[in-house]
């Protein structure tokens, strides 16, 4: 898939149909916001996220096996962007990770960390 090819992947603006923005989840819209309020609070140019954004995007493109969307990508971005500017420390990032996990797990009853569900 190439940006060209995808009318679903600009670097200019999200996801839309029907000339509205097109948000899967929530979260997409929370990762949406997040992105902006971080450029408008100045922690980094729109001219770094762009860069940073199509890095993300070209990357994704050269695997063949990654099927991540356009907001896994977008937040993926986020996150390198704010470690290279040292704001977001990648161990907290681990860690944070593997609480919601564990939170995950519980949640549906049992933990484990010997196989995944189906569903995820």
């Amino acid at each position: 898939m190439s940006l060209s090819s995808n009318s679903n992947f600009s670097l200019s603006a999200p996801p839309r149909k029907d000339n509205k923005s097109v948000f899967q989840a929530p979260w997409e819209a929370r990762a949406f916001a997040i992105v902006n309020q971080l450029a408008n609070a100045q922690e980094y140019s729109w001219s770094e996220w762009t860069e940073q954004f199509a890095d993300e995007i070209s990357a994704a493109e050269q695997e063949p096996t990654d099927t991540s969307s356009y907001y896994e990508r977008w937040v993926r971005a986020c996150e390198k962007l704010l470690i290279a500017k040292g704001i977001l420390d990648p161990r907290a990032v681990d860690q944070r990770i593997e609480e919601l996990l564990i939170e995950q797990r519980t949640a549906v009853g049992h933990e484990h960390l010997d196989h995944k569900h189906s569903d995820r």
